[in-house]
């Protein structure tokens, strides 16, 4: 076997998406591995972007790939569709992120509800804070008090750190109150600064029925603002976090 076929061998779907194949990449998914990474850390999906093959990018979103994944230097596919500078490409990115954001986060909430309904009554403290080795730094850095009580299907989280708004913290005194009855479930945020209360009441079934990938078209302000922004990678160290009990 010459050299020039070795990738293609080991690589199969990587292959296709270089040449921009989507036709044959249609029937070719099937059975393989679709987060198969390459020599490079990518996925077929974000090889597909990083050239922008579009319809190549959009076989494999079709399919199910995953748009969320990160390579091996740390970037997202969005990070590399705003790359490509393709408005076309960024609200196929963009739309197919969110609906995957909006699914797993509603998906997991009646899991969540049947194991909070299942964990003892507790009531619980947890005080956070950020400090910094630069002299004053640690002055700005944010700290809160968070408390926590559980009874039966209602959770309570009282917090005062609110907000950050002209290079300052906004601190108040807020309340959330999460119930759950049956497949309904009620958030409520109680303002004691204002003493006014805030309700949200929805059918779980129905809020996850409704998440469409129709639904989550991206408005035309936001691409333009990803493609005009400055493409920033963050990340947390988490080596140097430590927790006191």
């Amino acid at each position: 076997m010459s050299s020039t076929e070795e990738p293609s061998s080991d690589y199969p779907i990587h292959a296709l998406v270089w040449r921009n194949d989507y036709r044959s990449l249609e029937s070719e998914l099937q059975g393989k591995d679709i987060e198969q990474l390459d020599p490079r850390g990518r996925t077929p999906l974000h090889l597909a972007v990083s050239l922008g093959h579009l319809e190549t990018a959009r076989v494999l979103l079709r399919h199910k790939a995953d748009v969320t994944k990160e390579n091996r230097d740390g970037w997202t596919v969005l990070h590399e569709a705003v790359s490509t500078g393709d408005p076309e490409m960024v609200q196929m990115v963009l739309q197919y992120r969110e609906f995957h954001k909006a699914s797993t986060a509603l998906g997991g909430v009646p899991e969540l509800l049947k194991k909070t309904l299942e964990a003892s009554d507790f009531y619980v403290e947890m005080k956070w804070e950020f400090t910094s080795w630069v002299p004053l730094l640690s002055r700005v850095c944010p700290s809160d008090v968070c408390r926590i009580w559980k009874s039966g299907a209602k959770l309570r989280v009282d917090a005062t750190l609110l907000g950050f708004e002209n290079m300052n913290w906004i601190r108040g005194k807020h309340s959330f109150i999460f119930k759950e009855e049956d497949n309904w479930a009620e958030l409520m945020e109680i303002n004691h600064d204002d003493k006014t209360v805030t309700k949200e009441r929805f059918d779980i079934s129905q809020e996850i029925e409704g998440i469409t990938l129709d639904s989550m078209q991206p408005a035309e302000r936001e691409i333009s603002k990803r493609l005009t922004s400055p493409i920033i990678n963050t990340s947390l160290d988490t080596k140097t976090i430590a927790f006191e009990r």
